[in-house]
């Protein structure tokens, strides 16, 4: 129980060390897209698409953590957590966090 808890400490702490450039890409994606598409009422169909997309640029933030800060990991290689783990956590809470603001945004303007 403690290891998973500790795994799970990690990921969010990993987590905060690249919410810029992902919350960044979520912020721009349901700003410039999905909020015009549902004020304008063509909104339907667009958040398995939307969805896909931000899926899609978890790894260009993955290189350009790689590049920015290449050491990183001995911290979390030292709580027994590996890089594949980390970066699982990392886009499945970001995408959770991704569906539930769009969610909200088609729920506030409908």
């Amino acid at each position: 129980m403690t290891n998973l808890a500790t795994q799970l400490r990690a990921v969010g702490l990993f987590y905060r060390s690249v919410a810029p450039f992902m919350l960044g890409i979520s912020g721009l994606m349901l700003l410039a897209v999905l909020l015009p598409a549902l004020l304008e009422g063509w909104g339907e169909g667009l958040l398995p698409a939307l969805m896909l997309t931000k899926l899609a640029t978890a790894p260009a933030v993955w290189y350009l953590s790689e590049q920015l800060r290449p050491g990183q990991y001995w911290f979390y290689f030292n709580l027994n957590v590996s890089r594949r783990r980390l970066w699982g956590g990392v886009v499945a809470l970001d995408a959770v966090l991704f569906l539930g603001g769009a969610l909200l945004l088609r729920a506030v303007l409908a």
